[in-house]
């Protein structure tokens, strides 16, 4: 599994965002950060990230993981993200 990290470049959810805000948002740490419909994927990616202390971490969209070599160009309408930290085992 690969897990994105701040220099990247391009499981399980119920589905449930019923307190999502509209339009774009990213989950994070137990709270929706909105995010500008059109604006860079990558960048708010990496950006929520930092800003939630996460060096490494997985991407889900819309429930379904993603590579960061898979990502999309920007934010759309409706679009659920959800940022977890990448776990090592062992470490």
């Amino acid at each position: 599994m690969t897990y994105w990290d701040q220099d990247a470049g391009r499981e399980e959810d119920d589905g449930d965002r019923s307190d999502a805000p509209d339009g774009a948002s990213i989950y994070v740490n137990g709270s929706y950060i909105k995010v500008d419909v059109g604006s860079s994927f990558i960048d708010g990616m990496k950006s929520t990230a930092r800003d939630a202390g996460l060096g490494k971490f997985r991407v889900l969209v819309d429930g379904a993981e993603i590579e960061p070599e898979n990502a999309p160009e920007v934010f759309s309408e409706g679009m659920g993200v959800e940022i977890r930290p990448y776990d090592v085992a062992g470490v």
